[in-house]
């Protein structure tokens, strides 16, 4: 949970949260002519999600099922759902064997930029906390700044570019502080965060999108939040009970749909990948 509806998704929110498609699941411009363009290399060699400059997924919010809806009370005190989400690779670069994709979030025309990183094959895969793949939560924080980040696992667990691991860990522990932001401020504070997630990979299941239907994996992630403050507040914030987010992911388009604790649901709709 969030603090405000200002901070970020699950790894800030404590300081305010293997088939292929059987219809045509992106958008035709994502494969090139024969004999007219070469594709982009991807990113790490990764397929469960293709990163190439100019890849781009479109997602727009659609109404959760009934047993995961809030009611009016509890989305007043949640982040505002954003009703149209862009992603796009704006770059790549490898240093050191290590590779950084950087991405452009667009939330309703309000931009941020994120970033994954990786090594070949998707050995190791680490996505930033504020990135929608993180956790299938849409947006940035603004005020904190998070220092002395230490990551145990991967945000997803490959093999050869591919989900296949039945089980795996994200663990994240950092420091982090109020900044300024505005002339008017708020007591600065600062503190220690830990973030434990467990990832488990469920049967797949059917999408459906304009864009077709999908056979996708279905990755639940359950994360639980500690975070200390100090000065202390006069109220201490009670830590957030288990958490449990879904994604829902196909190799060579990436994750086509995406269902989280605030009861926001957002379906893939349209793409661009090589």
């Amino acid at each position: 949970m969030k603090l405000s509806r200002a901070l970020a998704p699950s790894l800030l929110a404590a300081l305010a949260l293997a088939a292929g498609p059987t219809g045509a699941p992106f958008d035709a411009a994502a494969q090139p002519a024969a004999g007219k363009k070469v594709a982009a290399p991807r990113a790490c060699g990764v397929s469960a999600i293709p990163l190439a400059v100019g890849n781009e997924w479109v997602y727009e919010s659609v109404p959760p099922p009934e047993d995961r809806a809030l009611n009016d009370a509890q989305k007043r005190t949640t982040p505002v759902e954003a009703k149209k989400l862009t992603i796009k690779v704006t770059g790549i670069e490898t240093k050191d064997g290590v590779t950084t994709v950087a991405l452009s979030e667009d939330l309703d025309g309000k931009v941020h930029a994120t970033w994954i990183k990786c090594t070949a094959g998707g050995a190791t895969f680490q996505v930033a906390p504020d990135a929608f793949w993180f956790a299938g939560e849409a947006g940035t924080t603004y005020g904190i700044e998070l220092s002395a980040v230490e990551r145990k696992g991967q945000s997803y667990a490959l093999t050869a570019g591919k989900i296949t691991a039945l089980e795996w860990h994200d663990d994240v522990v950092a420091q982090w502080k109020h900044v300024p932001t505005a002339k008017l401020q708020p007591p600065m504070r600062n503190g220690k965060l830990e973030l434990t997630r467990h990832w488990v990979l469920l049967p797949v299941e059917e999408v459906q999108s304009k864009l077709g239907t999908w056979k996708a994996k279905k990755l639940g992630v359950e994360f639980t939040i500690n975070v200390t403050i100090e000065p202390a507040p006069a109220e201490p914030i009670r830590n957030p009970p288990l958490q449990v987010n879904f994604l829902w992911q196909v190799d060579g388009v990436g994750i086509v749909q995406a269902l989280n604790s605030y009861g926001q649901m957002y379906l893939l709709t349209s793409a661009v990948t090589q």
